[in-house]
């Protein structure tokens, strides 16, 4: 007996040794920021990129704090846009570092959480970086029990749907190729081969996230062929999410007097591509609607028409645009739209599913099944997929597929896994903002959300701030409803969204006074 307690003595003090000399050797003084002392970055998902404004450049929460800290301070203060839509906390925490050192901000604002409970991001590897290892200070841990931890998730695959992998043929996405009677309408442009070439390399480090590197490949591919609408549109959409509103709005221009120069098929579907980015719906609407009369039989732009139809409250308009568009195409967004319209805009959970279980039989991509079916985030609506999974009329070999599909997002949707990884890469962003020299302040969602409880312990945990967004915004929207505040996709409306940045600056003017 006392040999084993002695050998686990050994074990911890031989664990705890290699942990401080780790510690004592990554440790090195972080200088205090200069030039962005006046600095508020803003990290998190498409709640702090400002999805549901009519112009997140300066309807966001962050854009309005900087408003509104400059209106009460002399000092001339930045507030910087860090947020992406779509990004759950693996993808902030990525994002970080290069954030921090090209904004050296005083304070980071971290909204993030509410997309890990479907998109169930893993951990990301902590290689000991500088970036996400604390130096502040050596933090005694028991190490024994943590070894114990990192062993048995290694073997247990921990966080991993607790199913048999899903191997074979019919488990393959299926491509679908889409219809586009109009790809050869003739172009006002020259359709240079360098430049499609560079746009093709364009879109995919867009659809990869890296902003920068797209916006450098269509610059020049515009230099190549400055009369391609396609690149132009793609430009707006490039400096919208920048949030550089200068750099945007000569290409706007041009796509708006080519559009009325020449109202053709690439000049208009681009035109309404880019309004619709803009959150110019109803302009796009404008523009839409005598396109799709002289272009009929263009999938892409029936559902971008029924995308605005939904965002202006017109349900039942846009969930006809949808079928038009499902029954040229399909693209499988066709099917996330349809669920989304009647899911938020038409209130009938089961047509959303069902919806989803359409798109199945389509593109099989059992990935996307899964996303869409955890986005329904509440156990009794999971609970109601999978009981329709058993009744969907199709063919059998896919409703069985369908019923796995469901009973797995069900077994692993209790959310343990997820608020696990969400912690974890909590506590790792606020050591990377102290490390650069800046104080976190985790915030909430103003509305309910399954993150709000995992945000509020890692700020007790790290310790750092914490701003009760909902608790706060239900106080201070006293008379006003809910339903007065929120966008039709459920995010903040201009509203919304100016009423989270008051309480935003509230509690930074608070931290800032305590210095």
């Amino acid at each position: 007996m006392w040999t084993a307690v002695a050998s686990t003595v050994l074990l911890e003090i031989t664990l705890q040794l290699g942990a401080f000399a780790v510690w004592a050797i990554e440790r090195k003084p972080v200088s205090a920021p200069s030039a962005g002392e006046n600095v508020v970055l803003c990290v998190g998902d498409s709640w702090t990129h400002g999805m549901g404004t009519t112009d997140p450049a300066t309807r966001s929460y962050p854009a309005v704090v900087q408003e509104l800290l400059r209106a009460r301070s002399s000092r001339d203060w930045t507030v910087a846009n860090g947020g992406l839509s779509g990004q759950n906390s693996r993808d902030v925490l990525e994002r970080l570092p290069s954030q921090l050192a090209q904004y050296r901000p005083r304070l980071v604002c971290v909204l993030v959480g509410q997309n890990d409970y479907w998109s169930r991001p893993a951990l990301l590897d902590d290689a000991g970086g500088a970036a996400t290892v604390d130096h502040s200070a050596y933090r005694f841990r028991w190490r024994i029990p943590r070894l114990i931890q990192w062993v048995a998730g290694k073997f247990s695959g921990a966080g991993q749907v607790a199913a048999a992998a899903r191997i074979g043929d019919e488990w393959q996405p299926r491509k679908v190729a889409v219809a586009e009677p109009y790809r050869s309408e003739p172009a006002t442009w020259g359709r240079n081969s360098a430049s499609n070439a560079v746009k093709r390399e364009g879109w995919k480090l867009a659809t990869a996230k890296d902003q920068a590197g797209a916006l450098a490949k269509f610059e020049a591919a515009l230099a190549l062929e400055p009369e391609d609408p396609q690149t132009r549109q793609m430009l707006v959409s490039l400096h919208r999410a920048t949030g550089n509103e200068a750099a945007m709005k000569p290409h706007l221009e041009w796509l708006i007097a080519a559009w009325q120069r020449e109202p053709g098929y690439w000049n208009g579907r681009s035109l309404v591509v880019a309004l619709e980015t803009c959150g110019r719906w109803q302009d796009a609407l404008d523009v839409a609607v005598p396109f799709l009369a002289r272009f009929p039989l263009d999938s892409m732009t029936w559902r971008y028409r029924a995308e605005l139809e939904f965002f202006l409250g017109l349900h039942d308009v846009a969930s006809r645009s949808i079928e038009e568009a499902i029954r040229l195409g399909p693209d499988p967004w066709d099917f996330f739209w349809r669920c989304k319209i009647w899911f938020l805009g038409k209130k009938d959970v089961d047509e959303s599913i069902r919806s989803v279980f359409e798109g199945y039989e389509v593109f099989n991509d059992a990935r996307k099944v899964e996303e869409q079916i955890r986005a329904l985030t509440e156990p009794s609506r999971i609970a109601r997929a999978v009981e329709l999974a058993a009744v969907h009329d199709c063919d059998l070999g896919v409703r069985e597929r369908l019923i796995r599909i469901t009973g797995d997002v069900k077994a692993s949707l209790d959310g343990d896994a997820a608020a696990a990884v969400l912690a974890a890469h909590l506590a790792r962003i606020a050591v990377a903002c102290r490390n650069a020299g800046a104080e976190p302040v985790l915030l909430c969602y103003p509305d309910v959300q399954a993150a709000d409880d995992v945000l509020r312990e890692a700020a007790s945990d790290a310790p750092t701030a914490f701003v009760d967004l909902r608790t706060l915004f239900d106080a201070r929207r006293g008379d006003r409803s809910w339903e007065s505040l929120r966008a039709p996709d459920g995010h903040c409306n201009d509203d919304g969204y100016r009423l989270m940045a008051e309480i935003v600056t509230d509690a930074l003017v608070q931290r800032f006074a305590a210095k």
